[in-house]
């Protein structure tokens, strides 16, 4: 199994990180790609990455910071992402659900960092709340490749993203018993462009809601997508773990 969104090196973690890692392999985790999300987040996940073998990592700007940024941040954004075990610029896009910073803005700094994903041939982790189309016409003329991080929409957001090409991510929300519809419509998606993520400490599973998530929680993801495809856990696990080697173009250790 592999997280394709995780935020391990938050303070959530400080007790136990090193022993989540070593336990991986014992849990079914191959890997976790650790997502940054400011300035800070960012390095830190690139040092993380840097020393685990099991751990790789993502820089970016969420939309909730774009209001605070100060000049040089896009040089320190450029310099993270030259570094070795860096697969992805994210998490950034758009965020009206909280608005914690003006829309404007967010759409600026959103462009901004995607014409560096085009520039440093990167995939994109997309964080998109309540502003679906919005994103999707700043995306649509990129030729990205780029995943939806924790899936929300409908149909017809569904549809134009894998119009585009993009994957989707699947973690928690659907595994929520109230989520059915949010089921029904990742039906409609391809197994194969599917990434399995927990986004934690956030958004634990249905089995453990109420608790911090982790990575190994990333099983709750896959058994919910065996019962949406009606395959089994093994196929489901196989397929996604699959497509997130492709995605981040991470080639297996022999």
């Amino acid at each position: 199994m592999i997280d394709t969104h995780s935020h391990l090196t938050m303070d959530d973690f400080d007790q136990d990180r090193e022993r989540i890692v070593e336990n991986f392999e014992n849990d079914g985790v191959e890997l976790a790609v650790e997502i940054g999300f400011d300035l800070d987040s960012s390095q830190k996940a690139v040092n993380f990455a840097e020393t685990h073998d099991r751990i790789y990592a993502s820089a970016g700007i969420h939309p909730h910071g774009v209001a605070n940024l100060e000049n040089g941040w896009q040089e320190t954004i450029e310099a993270l992402l030259n570094r070795k075990k860096v697969v992805a610029v994210g998490e950034i896009g758009l965020d009206y659900y909280r608005d914690l910073s003006p829309r404007d803005l967010q759409r600026k700094y959103f462009e901004l960092q995607l014409e560096i994903a085009k520039k440093k041939n990167l995939p994109v982790i997309l964080h998109v709340r309540d502003a679906y189309l919005d994103a999707y016409e700043i995306v649509r003329h990129l030729d990205l490749t780029a995943v939806v991080h924790s899936f929300n929409g409908e149909n017809e957001d569904l549809k134009r993203f894998l119009d585009l090409g993009f994957y989707i991510g699947v973690g928690g929300m659907a595994t929520y018993k109230k989520n059915e519809n949010l089921r029904k419509i990742l039906s409609f998606s391809p197994i194969e462009r599917i990434l399995t993520e927990t986004d934690c400490p956030y958004l634990s599973p249905q089995p453990v809601r109420g608790k911090r998530n982790e990575p190994k929680y990333v099983r709750f993801a896959v058994e919910t997508l065996s019962l949406i495809f009606d395959l089994p856990f093994e196929k489901v696990e196989k397929i996604t773990s699959e497509n997130a080697l492709r995605f981040f173009e991470i080639t297996r250790k022999a």
